[in-house]
């Protein structure tokens, strides 16, 4: 074929001709042989056996072609150059074309000019425009990428698009445009490049460019037009302040892309870079002024029940202190202790539903312990496995070596069982997975932006989570407040994560929801770790306790407790009255500050206390939950609080500690 072609009717040309670029292709565009002028005026690349289409980056040229009897000129992209292509033909047959590189003003005025290859810039400027009002006024991320990616096929007449969120180093998430659904399994398309891309990632990062990929084993990434089923691809990396926040990715069976193509659509790239950013930011500044007003919400109410319960921990106090002095004066008569264990179960119910109830704010926990938080985890699932329905599916991912922590285990316990059984309730209709995560964080300033509520430290979360119904945004602003429930007013209160969250602000922890509809809900539970402290113990014979409280009645009472088991008291109404006492030199071992005093307040009184005497052991009581919240209390030398209602024995207990 090429011997009959040259032959016939160029021979002498391509022999005579140095410095004129000459090639032959064959009826089906294949070059067959070029000259030494023609493979230095092209691309480098492998020139014989190649198509003209892929060659020149034109794959139009095949059907431009067609029926064509003359000469005509093609305006090469990113070239200085038109190819000149002649029709070799005897009668109607078509044996080749004869192609001529040659500068732009040397063709001849009566040749035939073909269109450009490549974007039409008009086009381009006019899907730019609508990209840049899309941006001003749109916050979803879903709706630019795939108007970015609708606009992209539409200019580069590629068969599909997708975009890849760069999630963390090695975890990416996808968004798809396929009109023709080229893609058949998605779930195995996004496997596959999640493997594939974490190298084309490092490519992209250290290059800072586009990449073109065509299905040759030379090529990076060539497996991902396996994977798509592509025969050339196009990754865009989207880079915001030298940070690859996503990457465009391209792909066509038969078109390969123009350099000039690929500097248009990077465009798009950094508009999608930028709107990444944008949104995110957004998005993160809408969740942390969401927090803020949560937190503001959650201490109102907390300030309004503090007040409360003041008022009614004192009465309790009395009633308390009334009761464990009546034992000891009454008669052993069984009717008489009937009635006063009557009034003390009373009394009891009435401490436990202040605590409950008006926890709320920050209230001060029961006794702690040391929490063990793997034994706390072995009791749930057992409660889960046993009673639960069978077509709820329990899966646990728990952290080994879990921190300890401090608090009340069976609050603790009550937190976790409740948000376990909310999940399985919101599961009830349909079969579905109860996820129960645990696992060690630490807060730092590495990552304090993402925990604006937690103080630096660490922390074990517990995660709760279902693939139940969801809760739609108006319900979870309210998922917190009291009496509120998405039950039927028959099966729920509308108590149990009001109550739930209450405890947890008792562990100085936090708690976060997020949901979506049809997809589920999840809550994270952060309590702090148990770090230990030394505490330093003092022993001396015949105590003094300095007692300065203004409710005489509650005071009297306590006086006569302490003094029944031998301690010697001092009692005062106010923090003046402290103050001069301990002025006067009179030998005091120990004090007990009411926070509510006239003048000045227990806090106060400490402060002023310290000034003179750093050593006296002071113990600051209250029947304001939110006080012990205070995590500066110590440092203004309070050594011990106890929340009023007293237990009396916890308060005995204390001051032993203590002398």
């Amino acid at each position: 074929m090429l011997e009959k072609i040259i032959s016939k009717y160029a021979l002498k040309e391509i022999l005579d001709s140095d410095d004129t670029a000459l090639a032959i292709a064959d009826k089906n565009q294949k070059v067959l042989w070029f000259n030494k002028s023609f493979k230095r005026k092209s691309s480098g690349n492998k020139i014989k056996g190649n198509s003209i289409s892929k060659l020149f980056y034109y794959p139009e040229v095949e059907s431009l072609l067609l029926g064509k009897k003359k000469a005509f000129s093609l305006d090469l992209p990113d070239s200085e150059n038109v190819l000149l292509v002649t029709p070799l033909k005897t009668d109607k047959k078509l044996d080749g074309y004869l192609l001529k590189l040659t500068g732009k003003n040397s063709i001849n005025p009566e040749t035939e000019a073909l269109p450009s290859p490549g974007l039409n810039e008009k086009q381009f400027q006019k899907e730019l425009q609508d990209i840049l009002a899309l941006l001003v006024r749109e916050t979803s991320l879903t709706g630019i990428s795939d108007e970015i990616l609708r606009k992209s096929l539409s200019l580069s007449n590629s068969l599909l698009g997708l975009v890849l969120f760069i999630e963390d180093k090695k975890k990416f998430s996808f968004h798809y445009f396929d009109p023709d659904s080229h893609i058949e399994n998605r779930g195995e398309v996004e496997r596959d490049l999640q493997d594939s891309f974490v190298f084309i990632k490092k490519w992209l990062g250290l290059n800072k460019k586009p990449l073109v990929i065509e299905n040759l084993r030379s090529n990076i990434g060539y497996h991902i037009t396996d994977i798509l089923r592509c025969e050339h691809i196009l990754v865009l990396p989207c880079f915001f302040e030298d940070r690859l926040e996503a990457s465009i990715i391209l792909g066509n069976k038969i078109k390969t892309y123009s350099q000039s193509g690929i500097k248009i659509l990077e465009q798009f790239s950094s508009l999608l870079a930028f709107a990444i950013t944008n949104i995110r930011a957004r998005e993160l500044n809408a969740a942390l002024e969401n927090r803020l007003l949560q937190a503001q919400k959650f201490e109102t109410i907390g300030k309004l029940s503090s007040g409360m319960a003041h008022d009614f921990n004192n009465l309790l106090s009395s009633i308390f202190g009334s009761l464990n002095l009546l034992k000891k004066r009454v008669p052993q008569n069984e009717n008489v202790l009937k009635l006063l264990d009557n009034i003390e179960n009373c009394s009891v119910r009435a401490r436990d539903l202040t605590k409950g109830l008006l926890s709320y704010g920050k209230p001060t926990p029961k006794r702690k312990e040391l929490i063990k938080p793997n034994f706390l985890l072995t009791e749930m699932s057992k409660v889960i496995t046993q009673t639960f329905p069978k077509h709820i599916t329990l899966r646990q991912e728990i952290q080994e070596n879990l921190y300890d922590i401090i608090g009340n285990g069976t609050e603790i316990y009550q937190v976790l069982l409740n948000l376990c059984v909310n999940a399985k309730e919101a599961m009830e209709s349909n079969s579905g997975t109860l996820t129960l995560k645990v696992y060690n964080i630490t807060v730092d300033n590495n990552n304090l932006i993402s925990y604006p509520l937690l103080k630096k430290g660490n922390y074990v979360c517990f995660t709760v989570k279902d693939d139940g119904s969801g809760i739609d945004e108006e319900n979870l602003q309210k998922i917190f407040d009291p009496y509120f429930s998405t039950k039927e007013k028959e099966t729920g209160s509308g108590l149990g994560l009001y109550v739930t969250y209450g405890i947890i602000k008792a562990h100085n922890g936090h708690i976060e929801v997020t949901s979506k509809i049809n997809e589920g809900t999840q809550f994270d539970v952060y309590i702090p770790s148990y770090e230990p402290t030394k505490i330093t113990r003092t022993t001396a014979a015949d105590k003094i306790v300095l007692l300065a409280d203004d409710e005489i009645m509650l005071r009297d009472l306590l006086a006569e407790l302490l003094e029944s088991n031998g301690y010697n008291v001092i009692k005062v109404i106010s923090g003046t009255e402290t103050l001069k006492v301990l002025t006067e030199e009179i030998k005091v071992d120990l004090i007990i500050l009411d926070y509510n005093m006239p003048e000045m307040n227990g806090l106060e009184c400490a402060i002023e206390i310290r000034k003179f005497n750093k050593d006296i052991p002071i113990i600051l009581s209250s029947g304001s939950l939110g006080i012990n919240g205070n995590t500066n209390i110590k440092e203004m030398g309070v050594n011990s609080f106890v929340n009023k209602p007293y237990e009396f024995d916890t308060m005995l207990s204390t001051i032993q500690e203590l002398l």
